[in-house]
């Protein structure tokens, strides 16, 4: 780690108490990864760049952790796929394959600051809002402090980042549910993470880190419930339709630029994709997990 901040460190292992959204999807070998994969931060540099992605298994996680060594706070991660990279072992140079989370947002800077230097994750401030549009239906919606353009990522955009709605599937008891089971499969879910750049964060949560960073986060739970979530990032209009999106390269009212890639699809709604990542359909299938157990252990190190 670089640099000195005045957070109290809190070590590995972790265990938490959670409420976990999730839903998974297939990212083919050949697709080039969009640039929302990475924050700006990590973007540049070795996290980025040292490594060959390989597609596979992908996910994003939205995460209510209600007991944790640093408190409550809200958490959404992705992990885009398999990532191929070199690992000595031995003597000799190996070519690996693993997952990694790629990006992530907390809404605390001390979950921010722990889990960058315990284990390369590359968290980053955001504002959560959580709505309940119907009766066991959640709306979520991400605003990011690293997308501003302000390097210090002292306030959350006006934009959303991502927006998911989690409902219920009628008629399928609840069951319980482990990633422990990967194992006995022969899947591999342990996280590969490359050393992090320091971020210019004013009170520090931000650190670099100098070492690769391999662990296995286990997550289980006797409460799992099956769920649609609608990924369509566009909003309606007063007539219900979805909003024409704007051309690229232009600016909403306040005079903010959409960027390379981002279309403006509503009044402060933007994204990159119609459903958020490419090729996704709006509907998938995703899992909430009630009262789960979350533990991350000590992680792997080396050059």
């Amino acid at each position: 780690m670089s640099g000195t901040s005045a957070f109290p460190v809190a070590s590995p292992p972790w265990t938490l108490k959670a409420t976990v959204y999730m839903f998974a999807f297939r990212v083919p070998s050949k697709q080039l990864l969009p640039a929302f994969a990475y924050s700006p931060l990590e973007s540049q540099g070795v996290f980025s760049s040292s490594s060959k992605f390989c597609g596979g298994l992908g996910s994003v996680q939205v995460i209510r952790y209600t007991e944790s060594p640093v408190g409550p706070y809200d958490e959404m991660l992705l992990v885009p796929g398999n990532f191929e990279y070199e690992a000595n072992e031995g003597g000799k140079v190996a070519r690996k394959r693993n997952l990694r989370v790629s990006r992530i947002y907390v809404s605390q800077k001390l979950t921010c600051y722990n889990g960058r230097i315990n284990w390369n994750i590359p968290k980053h401030l955001a504002r959560f809002s959580f709505t309940t549009p119907s009766q066991g239906t959640v709306k979520v919606e991400v605003f990011p402090n690293d997308t501003t353009g302000d390097s210090t990522e002292s306030a959350a955009s006006v934009r959303p980042f991502f927006t998911g709605i989690y409902s219920p599937l009628p008629y399928i008891p609840r069951f319980p549910f482990s990633t422990r089971i990967a194992g006995y499969l022969g899947i591999d879910f342990s996280l590969v993470q490359p050393p992090l750049p320091e971020g210019n964060a004013k009170d520090g949560e931000l650190p670099g880190t100098t070492k690769w960073c391999k662990i296995l986060p286990l997550q289980y739970s006797k409460k799992t419930t099956m769920t649609w979530v609608d990924l369509r990032q566009a909003a309606k209009n007063a007539e219900g339709t979805s909003a024409k999106p704007q051309q690229e390269g232009t600016a909403d009212e306040a005079g903010h630029p959409d960027g390379v890639g981002l279309v403006r699809l509503a009044d402060g709604v933007y994204s990159e994709f119609e459903n958020w990542w490419p090729d996704l359909g709006r509907w998938q299938i995703g899992l909430k997990l009630e009262d789960a157990t979350i533990e991350f252990g000590e992680g792997k190190y080396w050059d």
